[in-house]
C-alpha cells in the first residue's frame, strides 16, 4: 500500500510540474550549435617495447599506435628509463614527441637511479592525447609487487587518470594494468578500488590490460556500470593476446553510458605481445549524455552514491524519464520540452529541499537544458 501511495503521489507531483506556468527553463549557452566530436580512444599494451620477436624497437610500437588512428590511448608496460631492456629510454616521452601529442605517465614502479647523477628508473602505464591533457594524476589501488621477495596487497600508485578537453568536452580518461596472477583476488581488489575513484566523474573512459576475460567474475561490476566498446563490434572476437596467436580476450575500452560508442575493432601487429583496441566515440561538447539512456544513468549514479536522497525524490525522477522515454518513441517533442521543463521545476524544487546535491543539480539540469534545446527546434 504504501508503494502504491508513493506511485500515486509520484504521479501527481509529475503532473503538476509539467502543468506549472511558473517554470524558467535552464539554458545552455549555444547548445543548438554545440560541437560533437567523433574520436578514437584505444588501448595498447606494449612490452616495454619488445615484439614478438624479443627485440626492442620503439619506433615499430609508434608506427603501430600510428596505424591506429588513435587520438587518445592509453599504454601499459612502459618503461621510463628502466634499463637495458629499453635502451634506458624514456619511452613515453619519445613517443609523444615522435607522434606530436601531449602525454602524461603515471609509474607503478618507481626506483632510485642505477647510479649517481642517473634519472629515476621507472616503469608504469601512459596516455597520449591529441588533445590536450588539462589535469592528470596518479591514483592508487591494491597491487602485489612483482619487486619485493614477500608482497602483500596494499594500496600502490598506477592507476591514471587525466582530464582530456575534447573540443569543450571534458572527459576522465582512465589507464589501468590489472594483476596478472591466476588468482582473482587482487583483480577483485583493484576494481573496486577503480570503481570508487572513477565515481567522482560521470563522462568518463577507461581501457586497459585487465588480465582476465569478459567471463571473469572479478570483472562483472565494471560490465554492469560501464558500456563495453567491444559490444559494438562487428568482429567475431576481441582477441588480444598473445599478439602472435590470440586466444583471448584481456585488453578493454569501457565508457561511461552517457558517452555515445560507434564501433570497435583491434589491430593486427607484432610490435609488442597484444593487439591494440581501438573504440571510435562522440563526445558532446560541454560533456552531455547522448541520449535519455544516459541521463537515466546519471540519476541512478547519483542515487547510488548518495547526491540524490529521498525515495519520493527518486520516484519523481524516474517518473519523468519514464514519460520522456514515452514521448520520444512518439516523436512528440513539444510533449518532451515540457516534460523537460516539468523536470528543471522539479531538479530546482528537489535541491531547494536538500535532497538533490550541487553536482548532481548541475549535471542533471545541464542535460535537461541539452536535451530542451534540441528538441525545441
Amino acid at each position: 500500500m504504501k508503494k502504491a501511495m508513493l506511485f500515486v503521489a509520484g504521479f501527481v507531483a509529475l503532473l503538476w510540474v509539467s502543468l506549472s506556468p511558473s517554470y524558467e527553463t535552464y539554458a545552455v549557452q549555444g547548445s543548438s550549435q554545440l560541437e560533437e566530436t567523433t574520436v578514437k580512444v584505444a588501448t595498447y599494451n606494449v612490452a616495454a617495447g619488445r615484439g614478438t620477436d624479443g627485440a626492442y624497437n620503439l619506433e615499430r610500437i609508434a608506427t603501430a599506435i600510428e596505424n591506429t588512428g588513435a587520438d587518445i590511448i592509453g599504454l601499459q608496460e612502459v618503461d621510463v628509463h628502466w634499463g637495458d631492456r629499453s635502451n634506458n629510454d624514456n619511452m613515453v616521452a619519445l613517443l609523444a614527441e615522435r607522434l606530436d601529442m601531449d602525454y602524461y605517465f603515471a609509474p607503478i614502479y618507481d626506483f632510485d637511479p642505477a647510479g649517481e647523477g642517473e634519472p629515476r628508473r621507472q616503469f608504469g602505464v601512459a596516455v597520449l592525447s591529441k588533445y590536450p591533457i588539462t589535469n592528470a594524476a596518479n591514483r592508487e589501488i591494491a597491487r602485489l609487487s612483482t619487486q619485493d621477495p614477500d608482497p602483500v596487497p596494499k594500496p600502490a600508485p598506477g592507476f591514471l587518470e587525466a582530464q582530456i578537453n575534447v573540443n569543450g568536452a571534458e572527459v576522465a580518461f582512465y589507464v589501468t594494468h590489472l594483476d596478472y596472477r591466476a588468482d582473482p583476488i587482487v583483480r577483485e581488489m583493484q576494481v573496486a578500488d577503480m570503481e570508487e575513484i572513477m565515481a567522482a566523474h560521470t563522462y568518463s573512459i577507461l581501457v586497459g590490460d585487465m588480465n582476465a576475460r569478459p567471463d571473469a567474475p572479478e570483472l562483472q561490476p565494471l560490465f554492469q556500470k560501464y558500456a563495453d566498446a567491444w559490444n559494438w563490434s562487428i568482429e567475431e572476437d576481441g582477441y588480444t593476446y598473445p599478439a602472435a596467436s590470440p586466444d583471448r580476450r584481456i585488453d578493454y575500452v569501457f565508457a561511461s553510458p552517457r558517452i555515445e560508442v560507434h564501433s570497435a575493432t583491434k589491430m593486427s601487429s607484432q610490435a609488442a605481445d597484444h593487439l591494440p583496441v581501438i573504440a571510435e566515440v562522440s563526445l558532446i561538447e560541454g560533456s552531455h549524455s547522448y541520449n535519455l539512456e544516459g541521463t537515466e544513468w546519471l540519476v541512478d549514479h547519483f542515487i547510488e552514491h548518495g547526491d540524490i536522497q529521498g525515495t519520493e525524490t527518486s520516484t519523481l525522477l524516474h517518473n519523468h524519464l519514464r514519460a520522456l522515454n514515452y514521448y520520444k518513441e512518439q516523436e512528440k517533442n513539444e510533449k518532451l520540452v515540457k516534460h523537460l521543463q516539468g523536470m528543471t521545476v522539479l531538479l530546482d524544487y528537489e535541491k531547494e529541499k536538500g535532497n538533490i546535491s550541487n553536482k548532481a543539480w548541475e549535471e542533471l539540469s545541464s542535460d535537461i537544458g541539452y536535451f530542451t534545446e534540441k528538441w525545441n527546434q
